[in-house]
């Protein structure tokens, strides 16, 4: 069963088209997404040795992104989500085109935010694009492979975020994840816009959108469980993301790799689905 499910996931990959582009696409900024998050936090730890600042930096830098799919994901169903993601896949690139050029504490927690807000659109609109590039009879064998692929980019980029610091320094890892991003944007360009987007979403306005949503949380004792189970789960790591550079670099010695080494081993940790 798991062969074939292996199967027909590549199968999926080598087929040429928007599906292969997306996941590609995906893939890349991933992979810068992670890389960035270990050079920020290297970055501001060196420049205050603060674990408080580093708190600040990735409250910045994840909470836009769990605020908009909570309260703006309905407004990706009612946008053109090519132009979404390769606006967001800009942004990220302009913002850490600049970062290298900077070297004040407050500005690069800034900066990190609006990647945040960039992350939190462009994440929404690749799942609201994907069933739309594929059959539904692979539609779970598509989405399963994206997940993976996810697990995969939070292994492989803090990898890469930990040697390119290790070597080089902050600025380095900046400028390669600028060209992840860039990367991304091209490959999104490839995509036809009509195959992203389904029929216009129905709406009854934003705000009474979202409270059918939220009702239909609250009135599902599943996704209650869930919402209320990942969120414990998430207030837990979040906490021990703000620990972990001050571990690896002090408490181990290990430098920024280990740093890396540490944080990948969360993703690798995690079971593909």
């Amino acid at each position: 069963m798991a062969a074939s499910s292996l199967r027909r996931q590549f199968d999926l990959l080598r087929q040429p088209g928007g599906f292969r582009l997306l996941f590609f696409a995906t893939l890349a900024s991933g992979i810068g997404t992670w890389l960035a998050a270990i050079a920020l936090t290297i970055n501001i730890y060196d420049l205050t040795g603060s674990a408080s600042w580093v708190s600040g930096l990735l409250i910045a830098d994840f909470l836009p992104t769990v605020a908009i799919g909570l309260f703006f994901g309905s407004l990706v169903d009612r946008l053109q989500r090519k132009r979404l993601m390769i606006g967001a896949d800009l942004l990220r690139l302009a913002v850490f085109a600049v970062l290298p050029f900077t070297s004040s504490a407050t500005a690069i927690v800034v900066l990190a935010g609006v990647t945040g807000i960039a992350n939190g659109f462009f994440r929404p609109a690749v799942y609201a694009g994907l069933p739309n590039l594929v059959d539904d009879a692979e539609l779970s064998y598509a989405s399963s492979l994206f997940q993976s692929a996810d697990n995969v980019t939070w292994g492989i980029g803090p990898l890469i975020g930990g040697a390119l610091v290790g070597i080089s320094g902050p600025h380095l890892a900046y400028w390669v994840n600028a060209v992840t991003f860039g990367i991304s944007a091209l490959m999104l360009s490839q995509i036809p816009s009509r195959a992203l987007q389904s029929a216009q979403a129905l709406s009854r306005g934003h705000f009474n959108d979202l409270a059918d949503g939220f009702r239909a949380v609250m009135r599902s004792p599943a996704l209650l469980a869930v919402l209320v189970a990942w969120s414990i789960a998430m207030f837990g790591n979040a906490a021990i993301n703000v620990s972990e550079v001050v571990l690896a670099t002090v408490t181990f010695n290990a430098g920024a790799f280990g740093f890396g080494v540490l944080a990948a081993a969360a993703g690798i940790a995690i079971p593909t689905a």
